[in-house]
């Protein structure tokens, strides 16, 4: 018969355990450390297996925290106060958590001109930093942007008076102010780069003008335009002369009158705001700049030198000037040098292709040959109204559409090859930069959102057909310790138009779906082309505000949000992959989401609980349990959460919240660490254990277990169950409950 006994959780077990090389045993946890890339594992200084589940902090960094009178932005303050942060990370690691990616945004650390840097930020960032670190979290920094800059801006009208969401008449009226009070109420807005950088790369643009903002293609609309436009309507229509619908009238009357285009830049309002930045050939413009402006346009010089060195060379510093401020801290995981770097550039290749044709006789012909004299006729003057496309190719039109000069050549193949011809010896520039300052840096690359990635998908991952066009980015030069950390979201952008209402899902729809073979695609250049590097996911996440917004959501139990995070979280661990899920941000709100173009991914609510802001939500997919550190080769790991599907099994009972990981012979003395968020067991757990020894701290919420056995061939496992109603624990050695432990002896 075994014997119980309940032993005092001073975590003496650690002492049982010595190091491989014989010095003195562990008689507590290893503290952080840099990782070791090696080969496509993460490992630390002890030999040890690391693996992540992390989330990222926050959303709302891609807005400034304040703005003073003098048109300075200040980030210090995102993602949360410093009085905040001992808060913030104590819960981030009691929701199970031992990752983080931090945003940075280039504006805030060169607001103003290059080399002129916001010290105070930079300081915010080590205490962040810092702080991440006392309470057990690696910090993964990430240089983030998305379409560019947020001087890159659509304002809209998010409440047109007219027609539903999808009808042109609706989406119309979003590109208007209100009638009635002459303003917009919205905008459409991309992030990262500061505005002197836009200015850099789009130098004919007035970024002063009071129309800045205002849709591009309403710049050229005068009665005329706006006659031909009715015209139009009726004609695709059906014509026979019936009423001019109501939205028509919103649409004229918010007009704003003809204006000259450089006086805006030509961002849409579409609320998929990637397909803004694919239709905008200013955004197209300013990544071709940074990205190949010495190519692009030659005769663009900045104090000497190209706009393309004149760009990368100030990234790079202000990177070196991060990597200077945190060199010296154990806990950053690594340096994620750009967020999902542009390489789509198809509106620019159009436009070479209308530069070299003859833009405007071209496209009339081909709009007139498709849809008849008539139709083609008053398309083709819409077009040309609606300033889509430049009128003629003269110098002066050129010139105002900032693309005279652009070589067209470039223009036309840059969809292809760019990963490996243009991002890959970007990565090398700042990589080198952050290196000198922090030579134990790992360095994480993301591939190019790109045509490339597009043709691929077709064929599934780097194969098929679209296998034909690929020309994969290969592994940076000059770079010994790097990872790639790939983004992949599923089952959130079904809608191309403006101002749309957000998706509508019932739960039996998404609970069953399988996000393993994509995940998989999406890590695949890792082995493909890179050389077998690590592979840390840097995003993925869902919406939280489906079936018609936040509060809906959360009156059915945000169900929807939580079956599509359950699939990537089992998706994962079947891959054995490190993740970052995309994210926490305390200062959400069921109107504004996460504070930028309503996107709103944040697992943390706007309620407030015990004095903090942000409520965990879906908590049930996400709060897992999880292996951080493995003594051994990680063989297979999963949790069944409660929204896990089961095939039912006669005289089973359902293994609700158990989690298993097994690992290969033993290679480190140190422990294996298994995180245990309290909130998963809160009854306490059982333990059964292969061999060796366990013992559980309740204040970093983790399991330890020093395996006893060490001969190769060995696996090792360890499996955590709650209790079960209606099913006795049998054979288990362990249990936990808080800081009390039951050893079945």
């Amino acid at each position: 018969m075994k014997r119980l006994c309940w032993l005092s959780l001073s975590l003496s077990l650690l002492a049982l355990a010595g190091c491989l090389d014989g010095s003195a045993p562990f008689s507590k946890a290893p503290p952080l450390e840099r990782l070791v890339p090696e080969r496509d594992y993460l490992r630390d200084g002890h030999g040890r297996y690391l693996f992540f589940h992390g989330v990222n902090v926050a959303g709302s960094t891609k807005l400034p925290y304040t703005i003073g009178q003098d048109g300075v932005p200040s980030y210090v303050g995102r993602p949360f106060p410093l009085e905040e942060a001992e808060a913030r990370f104590s819960q981030i690691r009691s929701l199970g958590f031992d990752a983080i990616r931090l945003l940075l945004i280039w504006e805030a650390i060169e607001p103003t001109g290059r080399g002129v840097y916001d010290e105070a930020y930079l300081d915010y960032i080590r205490e962040i930093v810092q702080a991440a670190g006392r309470h057990g979290i690696m910090v993964l920094l990430d240089m983030h942007q998305d379409m560019f800059s947020r001087h890159l801006v659509a304002r809209y009208n998010n409440k047109p008076k007219y027609g539903k969401p999808g009808e042109i008449g609706y989406m119309l009226q979003a590109l208007v102010p209100d009638p009635d009070t002459s303003e917009y109420n919205d905008t459409v807005q991309g992030d990262g780069a500061p505005r002197w950088a836009v200015q850099a790369c789009l130098p004919e643009k007035d970024m002063n003008s009071p129309r800045w903002g205002i849709p591009r293609i309403l710049s050229g609309l005068d009665q005329p335009a706006v006659d031909n436009l009715i015209a139009l309507f009726d004609k695709l229509s059906g014509g026979g002369g019936g009423p001019v619908p109501d939205w028509i009238g919103a649409f004229v009357t918010g007009l704003p009158g003809k204006f000259p285009a450089h006086e805006t830049c030509d961002v849409l309002p579409f609320t998929n705001w990637g397909l803004a930045m694919t239709l905008s050939l200013d955004v197209a413009r300013a990544f071709g700049c940074f990205f190949a402006g010495d190519a692009l346009f030659p005769d663009l010089t900045i104090e000497g030198q190209s706009v393309r060195d004149y760009l990368q060379d100030a990234y790079a510093a202000s990177w070196a000037r991060v990597a200077e401020k945190v060199a010296d801290l154990p806990n950053v995981l690594g340096y994620d040098i750009m967020n999902e770097p542009s390489g789509n550039f198809i509106v620019l290749a159009a436009l070479g292709g209308l530069m070299q044709a003859g833009a405007a006789s071209g496209a009339h012909d081909v709009l007139v040959s498709l849809l008849g004299p008539e139709t083609g006729e008053l398309v083709f003057r819409a077009v040309l109204d609606l300033r889509l496309l430049p009128p003629d190719t003269s110098e002066e039109t050129l010139r105002e559409f900032g693309v005279y000069g652009m070589d067209v050549l470039t223009a036309l193949t840059m969809n292809f090859g760019f990963s490996d011809k243009y991002l890959r010896p970007f990565y090398e520039r700042v990589g080198r930069a952050i290196l000198e300052k922090d030579p134990d840096a790992t360095i994480f690359i993301e591939n190019a959102l790109g045509v490339e990635m597009l043709l691929s998908g077709l064929g599934g991952a780097n194969g098929g057909l679209a296998g034909m066009w690929e020309q994969p980015m290969t592994r940076p030069a000059g770079i010994e310790r790097l990872a790639f950390a790939p983004h992949w979201y599923a089952d959130i952008y079904p809608f191309f138009g403006f101002n749309m209402s957000p998706r509508q899902f019932a739960p039996e729809e998404v609970r069953y779906r399988d996000y393993r073979s994509p995940l998989e695609g999406a890590r695949s250049l890792a082995d493909y082309a890179l050389g077998k590097v690590p592979v840390v996911f840097g995003e993925f996440g869902t919406y939280f505000n489906f079936n018609g917004g936040a509060e809906a959501s959360e009156a059915q139990g945000y169900a929807v949000s939580a079956h599509i995070l359950d699939n990537y979280f089992e998706a994962f661990e079947g891959m054995f992959q490190s993740r970052i899920m995309w994210c926490y941000t305390p200062d959400n709100d069921p109107a504004r989401g996460d504070g930028w173009n309503h996107e709103d991914f944040s697992i943390l609510d706007w309620h407030v609980s015990g004095g903090l802001r942000g409520v965990p939500r879906a908590e049930a997919a996400w709060s897992r349990p999880h292996a951080r550190a493995l003594a051994g080769k990680p063989v297979s790991t999963h949790y069944f959460s409660p929204l896990h599907y089961f095939d039912p099994e006669k005289g089973r009972v359902n293994p609700v919240g158990e989690f298993e990981v097994r690992y290969a012979s033993q290679e480190s003395r140190a422990p294996s660490e298994i995180v245990v968020p309290p909130g998963v067991y809160p009854d306490g757990f059982y333990v059964w254990v292969s061999d060796g020894e366990c013992a559980y701290d309740p204040k970093s919420a983790t399991l330890f277990h020093w395996p006893s056995r060490d001969e190769p061939g060995i696996e090792h496992w360890l499996r955590i169950r709650a209790p079960l109603p209606g099913e006795p624990a049998r054979g288990w050695k362990y249990f936990f409950q808080g800081a009390r432990s039951l050893e079945a002896r």
